[in-house]
């Protein structure tokens, strides 16, 4: 009788990056904390833009509707099914 051999898993290859890639990452590591202020700076002069705090606004009282919405659900699916238990017969 003859066993089975295995069939060898392939090895993965590792990712490797491109030249151009490597430099990238340098360059941006080595600016990293001028590009962290300009970025800062930038998103505090957004948000002082009454048109951007506004739109902010409106989408973050969206999102809470949403999410009060969906937990509402969540409960009232949860109170349908324990009455569900509690009307079946024994």
């Amino acid at each position: 009788m003859e066993t089975p051999t295995p069939t060898p898993t392939p090895t993965p290859t590792p990712k490797t990056i491109s030249k151009q890639g490597v430099l990238n990452q340098r360059y941006r590591n080595k600016h990293r904390a001028k590009y962290n202020d300009y970025m800062r700076e930038y998103q505090r002069k957004r948000s002082q833009d009454p048109v951007i705090r506004e739109k902010n606004r409106v989408n973050q009282l969206k999102y809470y509707a949403r999410k009060k919405e969906k937990r509402l659900a969540e409960k009232l699916a949860e109170k349908l099914a324990d009455e569900e238990i509690l009307l079946q017969p024994k």
